[in-house]
């Protein structure tokens, strides 16, 4: 599937999907260029970053809830950095961790971000961090339960550890099946449904305090990218391809023509959109999934 030799299985019982077997690192590694991750400190056009860094400062409320002054807040696959500026600004010690260096150019500079293939490999210290954020990480990962495992490792006794992922089980995934936008292979080796998520985080030694299932930032734009992806001779995720910061020969396949039927449809269904999403989590389907989890003794 879209590069990638190997087929998605899905689990019968718990319902997770992934790759088997499991594309060759150097495979997968291939799908992440450095247009991937846009210019320094940009990914999207101005007006959608700026809209992006509007949306990720509003739910660290939501992140930050409950913390001490001061506390020291790990965020794995940090990227840009969209959460550790803020979280600096806050009074909060800012820590990321990130695979690649291109993905960090233009992070906020009062942020320590270290670069290492692996959680474990970047060396932190045990029981260190207040907080641990995974947000859209872990369906990324080899091996989310080492991941999560090393996350139990260097969080106090009693931190949250904050995870946030498309939700396999949603009904915007079933709607879309293939086209789900938020499938995203082949970068997406892990499908998670909720009930799956939750189950690795108790395996992994944390206790689930709450799910949510509204994202203003992903699940409309989901709805909409999903539906233009079923339109037959329609390119895959145009939408976001006009919207990203480093596809401007991608954007010019698309013609005059394409652009302005992408820029009316997400125009005129966007309140759709965002009708479906506050329904789909009303009912706890939401397209994607955060769960919030401590650590136990």
């Amino acid at each position: 599937m879209d590069g990638v030799s190997s087929p998605i299985f899905v689990c019968e019982t718990c319902g997770l999907g992934h790759y088997h077997p499991m594309p060759p690192f150097e495979e997968v590694a291939a799908f992440y260029p450095t247009a991937y991750y846009g210019d320094p400190g940009k990914k999207f056009r101005p007006l959608i970053e700026q809209l992006v860094r509007f949306v990720g400062r509003r739910h660290l409320r939501f992140l930050s809830r409950d913390l001490p002054r001061k506390a020291r807040v790990l965020d794995v696959g940090c990227g840009r950095g969209v959460l550790l500026g803020p979280l600096a600004e806050m009074g909060f010690e800012a820590h990321g961790v990130e695979m690649s260096e291109d993905a960090v150019r233009g992070a906020d500079p009062r942020a320590e971000i270290r670069v290492a293939p692996t959680l474990e490999k970047a060396g932190y210290p045990k029981e260190w961090f207040d907080e641990i954020i995974l947000w859209h990480v872990l369906e990324h990962l080899r091996d989310p339960r080492e991941t999560l495992e090393e996350c139990r490792r260097i969080l106090k006794v009693g931190g949250k550890i904050i995870v946030s992922l498309p939700n396999f089980s949603s009904y915007q995934a079933r709607f879309g099946g293939a086209d789900w936008f938020h499938l995203d292979p082949p970068r997406h080796l892990f499908h998670f449904p909720a009930r799956a998520l939750r189950r690795l985080l108790e395996r992994s030694g944390f206790r689930c305090l709450s799910g949510h299932h509204f994202s203003l930032r992903q699940n409309p734009f989901g709805w909409i990218q999903t539906a233009l992806n079923k339109m037959p001779g329609m390119p895959r995720n145009a939408l976001y391809t006009m919207l990203y910061q480093g596809s401007g020969v991608e954007r010019a396949k698309l013609g005059r023509v394409g652009r302005a039927g992408c820029w009316a449809f997400f125009v005129l269904s966007s309140p759709i959109a965002l009708a479906l999403s506050v329904a789909a989590a009303i009912a706890r389907r939401g397209a994607t999934i955060h769960i919030v989890a401590r650590r136990e003794v």
